[in-house]
C-alpha cells in the first residue's frame, strides 16, 4: 500500500512544539521535536504518544531553537537507536539549547529529561553538509540553507510516492549573521510543500528602515540617560542585534555606552565566535580586517556573574542589555524588566515574534502605566509590574513574511500545500491567497493528511506568462494581436506626489491608451514592487476589465511605499 502523508504532533496551529511525522511507503521520518515556550511538564510536549504505532526510522533536526529541538531527549528515550540528522552548526547550538532546557527544568522542579537522556541525544546527532543527499532509509532527503538561523535547514524529501519540500523556519532576507534561504533558480515542481506560516498575514517593513528606527530610538533613550532592555532569542537574534548596535556605536549613530549580553545569549555568542568560518563572508572579512572578534569587542561584553548583573541593574548611567528570553516568560530578561519598566526614562524594545500568551505580547498591548505579569525572581509563579517605560516593537524577524512565503511556494509549484507553524490568522490569510490554485490543508494536531492533491488543482499560483510558461506561450501564439498586447510586460516609473497625495504612473509612449479605461485604480505593492493594477471603479457604463486585461508592470525602484 502506497503511503504519502503528513501528521503534525505539534506546531501546526501554533508557534511551539514543532514535531512533524511523514509516512512514506519506504518508512517514517520525524522532523523536529520541540517544546512550547512558557509551558511546564507534559503540557510543553508535542503529542509523542502518536508515535507508538508509527515509530520513526530517522529524525531530522532543522535548527536549534527550543520550539524545534528541546523535546528530542524525550523522543530518544522512547526510541534510543534513532539517528538524528542536522548540520554541524545545528549540532553545536542544539547542545546549548538542550543543556539550558535541562537546567531550567531542574530549577522549576519539572525536568522533562535526565542527564542520561541528554547525553544519548547529543551522541545521536549526525552532522550533514548542505546539499548532501541521504538515501539510507529507503526514502531520501537533502538539507538546504533556510536563512532563519546559523545551521538552519529546509528539507527536500523524496519517496516512491512523491516529493515534498519542508520549509521549516525560513527567511528570504539576509541578516548580519545569516544569508537568505537558498532557492532553486528555476521553478522546480514538487508534489507538496509543507510551509511555516508565522507571518502569513503580514508584509513586514523593510529591514533597513526598521534598523534605522531601532537605532534612532535607542539613541534617544540613551542620550537622556536611560537604559535600553532588548529581550531577545538567544540563538541568532541576539547576535544580529549586537552587530547592529556595534556598528551604530562605531559609526557615531549611538553614544559609546556599554552593551551587555546576558543569559543564554552569552554561551551562544561565544559559540558563534568559534564558528566564524560558518558565518557570512562579510562578517568573516570584517573580523579578519579589524583583527578583532566579530561580536565580543570593547563595546559588547558578557555579564559574567549575578553580582555584575545586579550592579548593571542598579547603575546610574545609560546602558544596553540584550538578554534571553525574547518573550519575557523565563530567563534573565524579566529580572531586568522588573527593575527598569517602572522608570519612564528607560525603554524596552521587542525585536521578535511574541506568542499570544507571552508577557512580551501583553506589554505591546498595554497602555502606559498599566501592569504586566512577569515571572518572579524565585521562579515560583508570576507577579505584576507597572510599566511606565517606553515599549516599542521593531520587526527584525528571521521569518519570511507573506510575500516571501508565497514566492517560495511558487518556486516549488506544488499541487498540495500544508500550512503549519502559525496562529489561525496567518494560516487562513495564506490559504486565501493559495487555494484558488492549490489544494491547501490546515491540519489540526494529530490529523493525518495526504500529501497528494485531490485533483482540485486549477493551475499555477502566479501567471505563467510572467515566467515564459509553455502553456502561456501557446495561448499567446493563438491569440489575436490585440489580446497579445494586453499581456505585455514593461518597465515603468511610479512617483508619489505629496501635494496631491497621489501616485503618478509614467506609461511608455508606445503603450496604447485603450488598455486603461477612465476610473479609479488600486495598485498592489509586494515587498516594495508594484505587482498589480486593477480598475475598481469605472467612470462610464460598461464591463469592468479584470486584472488579466491589464498589462503586467515592474516597478523600476524599490522605494515605492516601502516594504
Amino acid at each position: 500500500m502506497t503511503q504519502f502523508s503528513f501528521t503534525g504532533l505539534g506546531g501546526t496551529d501554533e508557534v511551539g512544539a514543532s514535531c512533524y511525522l511523514y509516512r512514506f511507503t519506504e518508512g517514517r521520518l520525524l522532523i523536529d521535536a520541540g517544546l512550547r515556550p512558557g509551558q511546564l511538564g507534559d503540557a510543553a510536549l508535542p503529542q509523542l504518544e502518536l508515535l507508538k504505532d508509527s515509530p520513526p526510522d530517522a529524525v531530522i533536526l532543522t535548527h536549534a531553537h527550543l520550539d524545534h529541538t528541546a523535546a528530542l531527549p524525550v523522543v530518544l528515550r522512547r526510541f534510543p537507536n534513532l539517528r538524528v540528522y542536522c548540520t554541524s552548526a545545528t549540532a553545536r547550538l542544539a547542545a546549548l539549547t538542550l543543556a539550558d532546557t535541562f537546567k531550567i527544568g531542574q530549577r522549576q522542579g519539572q525536568p522533562l529529561f535526565s542527564v542520561r537522556d541528554l547525553d544519548r541525544t547529543l551522541k545521536a546527532l549526525t552532522p550533514l553538509d548542505y546539499f548532501q543527499r541521504v538515501g539510507d532509509h529507503g526514502f531520501a532527503f537533502t538539507l538546504f540553507p533556510a536563512g532563519h538561523l546559523l545551521g538552519g535547514a529546509s528539507v527536500l524529501l523524496e519517496s516512491s510516492a512523491g516529493t515534498v519540500f519542508h520549509t521549516a523556519d525560513i527567511n528570504n532576507v539576509g541578516t548580519h549573521v545569516t544569508p537568505p534561504a537558498w532557492l532553486p533558480t528555476e521553478v522546480t515542481p514538487v508534489d507538496a510543500v509543507v510551509s511555516e506560516s508565522t507571518y502569513g498575514d503580514t508584509l513586514l517593513p523593510a529591514r533597513k528602515e526598521q534598523v534605522r528606527r531601532f537605532v534612532a530610538a535607542a539613541g534617544e533613550t540613551l542620550s537622556e540617560g536611560g537604559k535600553v532592555l532588548i529581550p531577545s532569542f538567544a540563538l541568532g537574534r541576539a547576535q544580529d542585534i549586537a552587530l547592529i548596535l556595534q556598528s551604530a556605536i562605531t559609526g557615531k549613530q549611538l553614544p559609546s555606552v556599554p552593551v551587555y549580553l546576558d543569559g543564554l545569549t552569552r554561551d551562544v555568542t561565544t559559540a558563534y565566535e568559534e564558528m566564524l568560518p560558518l558565518l557570512p563572508e562579510a562578517l568573516q572579512n570584517r573580523a579578519e580586517t579589524s583583527r578583532q572578534p566579530p561580536f565580543l569587542t570593547g563595546t559588547v561584553g558578557l555579564v559574567k556573574s549575578k553580582e555584575q548583573r545586579e550592579s548593571i541593574i542598579g547603575s546610574a548611567g545609560p546602558a544596553i542589555v540584550i538578554s534571553s528570553s525574547g518573550m519575557l516568560h523565563a530567563g534573565v530578561s524579566p529580572l531586568y524588566a522588573r527593575e527598569w519598566l517602572p522608570d519612564p526614562s528607560n525603554a524596552l524594545f521587542i525585536v521578535g515574534y511574541q506568542d499570544a500568551e507571552a508577557p512580551g505580547r501583553r506589554l505591546l498591548e498595554l497602555e502606559n502605566g498599566a501592569e504586566v505579569l512577569l515571572p518572579d525572581p524565585s521562579g515560583d509563579g508570576f507577579s505584576p509590574v507597572t510599566a511606565y517605560s517606553k515599549v516599542q516593537r521593531y520587526y527584525l524577524s528571521a521569518h519570511a513574511d507573506q510575500g516571501g512565503l508565497l514566492a517560495m511556494i511558487h518556486r516549488y509549484d506544488p499541487g498540495k500545500v500544508v500550512l503549519t507553524h502559525g496562529e489561525a490568522a496567518p494560516r487562513n490569510a495564506l490559504k486565501k491567497f493559495l487555494d484558488t490554485k492549490k489544494e491547501v490543508a490546515l491540519p489540526a494536531i494529530g490529523e493525518e493528511v495526504s500529501l497528494k492533491d485531490g485533483g482540485r488543482r486549477r493551475g499555477a499560483f502566479f501567471s505563467k506568462a510572467a515566467f515564459g510558461g509553455s502553456a502561456a506561450k501557446a495561448r499567446a501564439s493563438a491569440a489575436p494581436e490585440a489580446v497579445k498586447q494586453k499581456h505585455r510586460k514593461f518597465h515603468t516609473e511610479v512617483n508619489y506626489d505629496p501635494q496631491h497625495h497621489v501616485l503618478v504612473l509614467q506609461l511608455p509612449e508606445d503603450i496604447s491608451g485603450s488598455l486603461f479605461a477612465d476610473g479609479t485604480y488600486t495598485v498592489e505593492v509586494v515587498r516594495g514592487r508594484l505587482t498589480k493594477a486593477k480598475l475598481t471603479q469605472h467612470q462610464e457604463q460598461g464591463t469592468e476589465p479584470t486584472v488579466s486585461d491589464l498589462p503586467e508592470m515592474e516597478q523600476a525602484g524599490d522605494e515605492l511605499l516601502g516594504e
